[in-house]
């Protein structure tokens, strides 16, 4: 099935009507700056495998930590500290 320039136009501009009504107004307003980068930059195919993986990456630190010993809890912070300094480490090194 073709659709046409103007029937494009049509489902674009329908579309971005839903998802401005869906993430709040089409300024953002009573969004933060996250919400309305993740709602409106970030692909979302990109985002969830980017979940999946730091979820793996998350269950095998948690794993290895507790061969090593470490509690639960002790291991659930060293490795969101680690996740945070991997970020962090990331964005420094980006430019635009």
């Amino acid at each position: 099935m073709k659709i046409t320039k103007r029937q494009l136009r049509r489902i674009i501009k329908e579309e971005k009507a839903r998802l401005s009504e869906a993430w709040g107004s089409s300024s953002g307003v009573g969004q933060s700056p996250a919400d309305r980068a993740t709602g409106l930059y970030f692909d979302v195919k990109m985002m969830q495998q980017l979940g999946s993986l730091m979820d793996g990456m998350f269950h095998n630190a948690m794993d290895a930590a507790r061969a090593d010993g470490i509690d639960d809890q002790e291991a659930y912070e060293m490795v969101l500290a680690g996740f945070r300094q991997l970020v962090e480490d990331e964005v420094s090194e980006m430019r635009y």
